[in-house]
């Protein structure tokens, strides 16, 4: 398989899992910020996909990657992801946000992932628009990271500020 189209091919698989994550716990997250953020993603997820989807095609690329969700069975707690959501509800009922913690870590490790993903893949093709494409992409997933990553310091440092030294090593 052409390096390029290999590049599009885990690419496009990797922002319709983001969606598909945004989009399962939209419903399942406490706070109302974090229910707007996630939608938004959802949404930017599959404006990603598009994208990559068209160049992929402009390329003349055929076959784009079959994408099966990673929620399997819904009821099957053990292996289900959204254990994290129902278990949230241990951090106590007032605090929404901090709730959400688990889940917000997740999104900022797939978009870190994301990150890194597109700053290794432009060093790996010399097609300057691909270059383009996917120096975007990891400059949009770069802020992406740096939201989730801010919220995440900002709810460690509110709720556990007699430890924040200690967690930041500050």
């Amino acid at each position: 398989m052409d390096k390029i189209q290999a590049i599009l091919n885990f690419a496009m698989r990797m922002e319709k899992d983001a969606g598909d994550f945004y989009s399962y716990y939209l419903d399942k997250v406490k706070s109302d910020s974090t229910k707007e953020l996630f939608a938004s993603l959802v949404e930017m997820e599959k404006q990603h996909y598009g994208i990559l989807k068209e160049k992929f095609d402009e390329m003349g690329f055929e076959h784009p990657p079959i994408t099966v969700s990673w929620v399997v069975d819904d009821q099957f707690k053990s292996k289900d992801p959204h254990i994290l959501a129902d278990n949230s509800d241990l951090l106590g009922s007032g605090k929404n946000e901090l709730s959400d913690l688990s889940i917000i870590r997740m999104a900022y490790l797939i978009e870190n992932d994301f990150a890194e993903f597109y700053k290794n893949a432009v060093d790996a093709v010399e097609d300057a628009n691909v270059k383009k494409l996917l120096s975007e992409l990891s400059e949009w997933e770069n802020s992406h990271r740096d939201l989730f990553y801010k919220k995440y310091q900002s709810l460690l440092k509110e709720y556990y500020s007699d430890i924040a030294s200690i967690i930041f090593g500050e």
